[in-house]
């Protein structure tokens, strides 16, 4: 399992950048449904989408600093990405300064925007104290001449039902708070970051998802489709070996019209600190 989303950046000026990934059926960011064929997981939609503006950032101060990402005002999840597809990505930035950035972006396959950004922003790390600029800037080279191939990109599906952890309390339908320790094995921590391992945000959302799963007792026959993530802030790392709880809240499923929908908060707690929160929503799929 790699953890870089970007395969090729196809042009890159003034304030933008563009390129693509392609999703393989072997790709182990993806959910096996019971009816219907596989679908990519909905966080390494706006994973690439980050990584893209990093790229970007990368570039402009000459592979000297990393931006790690701590908010979002929303994200737009508007239709779902099956495996097999090529997902073409797209950034702007907003703003690049010394110490931080903000920028936009989407998702799209075959024209149609399946996935957008807005407002998402944080501050820069030195780059050699995550990884080795030199490999770095070769693999930004790569990107940009055709194309970056790294062997272990396929796989086995990532074990998402595995994220929740031990279930602490539960309320059906209502609440749930769950601990989970993250093991140093876990594949995604050798590119982020070699040398300053943390978990990404996409893995701390879908084990959000997938406590809300947990929480709602869903029937095998009845999915949880992520619609949106607004106003998300994230206070500190969780890195291998961290015990992360997290607190999944809810007023009830609600019926608009034929459909099912779910508002709830998230909270993610690392040594009694509150250290993300969000607010997520959801459809509730037969």
């Amino acid at each position: 399992m790699r953890f870089l989303f970007v395969d090729a950046i196809t042009s890159i000026g003034e304030g933008a950048i563009s390129g693509y990934r392609h999703f393989p059926v072997t790709d182990p960011m993806q959910y096996s449904p019971h009816v219907g064929p596989a679908q990519v997981a909905s966080g390494a939609m706006c994973e690439a989408v980050g990584q893209l503006a990093s790229w970007y950032c990368l570039k402009q101060n000459k592979f000297q600093s990393r931006p790690v990402f701590l908010f979002a005002d929303s994200i737009d999840v508007l239709k779902p990405v099956y495996v097999g597809a090529r997902v073409d990505l797209r950034a702007e930035i907003h703003s690049l300064e010394d110490d931080a950035f903000r920028f936009s972006g989407e998702a799209l396959v075959d024209g149609e925007v399946c996935q957008r950004i807005n407002d998402c922003g944080g501050m820069f790390m030195p780059l050699a104290n995550l990884e080795d600029p030199d490999v770095a800037a070769a693999r930004f080279e790569s990107l940009c001449s055709g194309g970056l191939v790294l062997d272990g990109a396929a796989g086995s599906p990532y074990p998402f039902a595995n994220l929740v952890g031990e279930i602490l309390d539960h309320d059906e339908g209502r609440k749930i708070h769950a601990r989970r320790t993250f093991n140093a094995s876990e594949p995604f921590y050798a590119d982020h970051f070699p040398r300053f391992p943390v978990t990404p945000i996409v893995m701390l959302n879908e084990m959000i998802g997938q406590a809300t799963v947990r929480m709602l007792g869903l029937s095998r026959d009845t999915a949880l489709r992520p619609l949106a993530i607004s106003r998300i802030k994230i206070r500190s790392f969780v890195a291998p070996g961290d015990s992360c709880e997290t607190v999944v809240t809810s007023p009830g499923i609600r019926t608009v019209g034929s459909r099912k929908l779910l508002d709830a908060t998230a909270e993610l707690i690392k040594g009694g600190k509150r250290i993300l929160r969000g607010e997520y929503f959801y459809e509730v799929t037969e």
